[in-house]
């Protein structure tokens, strides 16, 4: 039994590791078909409790190599210290996808009943991996589309939507050799079903590569700075030369246009003091080099009657603050610091380890709305919300006619984090058909049209700004209409199919 177990561990881990070459940026998007062997492993278990570890050592494999640039990126800060935490995190993302595959086989029974469950109950797992203070959206499964024809169908189910055809199509190919207790699957019309949703699925892709129609009569200017976010003291100093430097790189582009552009873009945290909207005289300065352009920048905020503090992004026109917005998802442990009151001591045993001091963080956002500029609205987030997609969805839902994503990729290092950070965000311009800006301080600076092609980008590292066309849209996708009502579905079908199940095998446990 020991040697069986650690056979199905090893083959778990591999196809686990060869997935994560499926993602962006590597691409590799055949290797999705490793998710077969779990998807057998997991309901051909002869117990349930034997259906956790599949998914599990999957997701260990999984994770190791998708979220490496953790440790790659936070390790030489830490003194080497991240490395001894990585294998925790490992663990705990490992529990969740172990949980699922337990929960199918449980729910469903051996075979063709948790073979019908795992596909929901994975796409309901991941969904719940963005909610809450503890949210982390790494390694949704639709995301491996990104950059082919089938990204095309997040217009209509989002990024949920690509993950369950992904899992539904998998699942009827392997069904064949899944053990059903009744009756035998016939191989033919289980893989004929399976290429139908294929050839449905990407014929939509084909279909809206050729025939939206895009306009892009707007110009915006977007700014790289590239300055080191660890060497920046929350200074009035600091805060003078970065936005001088702003400064100088916009009004160098401005000069070397022929017509002003309608927008500038500074990424987040540009603005370090929380000075804009208090009557200091910031918007002026802010303001000068863009001239006649509207302007949105990130900048910290700060409420005197709570003492609390955000981390916002402005929209400026005319060197008048229009409207702002208060980052509402925002970093586990590094924004946001759950049950400081109770575990402070704790905290700032963890931040002495890393070599710095611990702060309170920031507050996080009351409610998500689009910023007001001149005739439009923008819905503009900031870095870590790209990969949440009901930001970009109740802002657009909202009336936002373009997507403005503000960032500070620094933070990533050399890592590849921020590339993946970059790659999921342009999904969130599929799912709403809108254009994407994205203005990071390091990069990815970059233009996304709403078919979620990268028409134009600055390297990486690179101090400048990038001028770019762009178009304001207003149709209304199903997404946006409807969000994820299809995890309501889901939930809906699996009570549906546990009852159905239980009601044919008259109360037998299952097994």
């Amino acid at each position: 039994m020991t040697g069986v177990f650690v056979a199905r561990a090893g083959l778990a881990l591999l196809c686990g590791a060869l997935l994560s070459l499926a993602f962006p940026p590597i691409g590799v998007w055949p290797l999705a078909l490793a998710l077969a062997p779990l998807i057998l492993l997991t309901v051909n278990s002869s117990r349930p409790r034997e259906a956790f570890w599949p998914g599990f050592f999957f997701s260990i494999g999984f994770f190791a190599l998708h979220l490496l640039w953790l440790p790659q990126s936070f390790g030489p800060y830490s003194g080497g210290l991240f490395w001894l935490l990585y294998p925790p995190l490992l663990a705990v993302l490992g529990v969740f996808w172990g949980v699922v595959t337990f929960a199918a086989r449980f729910l469903g029974g051996r075979g063709v009943g948790a073979l019908w469950l795992l596909p929901a109950l994975w796409v309901v797992m991941e969904w719940a991996r963005t909610q809450g203070v503890f949210a982390f959206p790494w390694g949704v499964l639709g995301y491996v589309w990104v950059g082919t024809p089938l990204a095309q169908a997040a217009d209509v189910a989002g990024v949920y939507g690509l993950s369950l055809l992904t899992l539904a199509v998998i699942s009827l190919g392997v069904s064949p050799l899944v053990y059903h207790p009744f009756e035998r699957f016939t191989p033919r019309f289980a893989w004929f079903c399976a290429l139908l949703v294929v050839a449905s699925w990407l014929g939509y892709g084909v279909f809206r590569l050729r025939t939206l129609t895009l306009a892009a009569p707007e110009t915006a200017v977007l700014v790289q700075g590239s300055t080191d976010p660890y060497a920046r003291a929350n200074s009035l100093e600091a805060v003078d030369r970065e936005i001088s430097l702003y400064e100088n790189l916009t009004s160098g582009v401005l000069r070397e246009l022929a017509t002003p552009p309608e927008l500038v873009v500074w990424p987040e945290g540009v603005v370090l003091d929380a000075s804009l909207g208090r009557g200091q005289g910031r918007e002026q300065e802010v303001q000068r080099s863009a001239g006649t352009a509207s302007l949105i920048t990130g900048a910290a905020a700060y409420d005197e009657a709570t003492d609390e503090y955000f981390n916002s992004v402005y929209s400026l026109s005319d060197a008048q603050v229009l409207s702002r917005y208060d980052k509402r998802y925002l970093v586990p442990f590094g924004e946001y610091f759950p049950a400081t009151s109770v575990l402070r001591p704790v905290y700032r045993l963890v931040f002495g380890w890393f070599g710095f001091d611990f702060s309170q963080g920031r507050t996080p956002g009351a409610s998500t709305v689009p910023l007001e500029l001149p005739g439009t609205r923008v819905a503009a987030y900031i870095c870590y919300e790209s990969v949440f997609p009901q930001v970009a969805r109740t802002m657009t839902a909202r009336g936002a006619q373009v997507l403005v994503n503000i960032s500070n990729d620094a933070w990533f290092g050399s890592g590849g984090g921020a590339r993946q950070h970059f790659y999921m965000g342009t999904l969130r311009a599929v799912e709403t058909r809108r254009y994407l800006l994205r203005a990071g301080n390091d990069g990815v600076t970059a233009l996304v049209d709403p078919l979620g092609r990268t028409r134009s980008e600055l390297p990486r590292g690179e101090r400048g700004a990038l001028t770019v066309r762009y178009g304001e849209r207003s149709g209304i996708t199903p997404y946006i209409r409807f969000g994820d009502l299809l995890i309501v579905w889901l939930l809906l079908y699996v009570v549906v199919v546990v009852a159905l199940r239980r009601r044919i095998l008259g109360g037998v446990a299952f097994s």
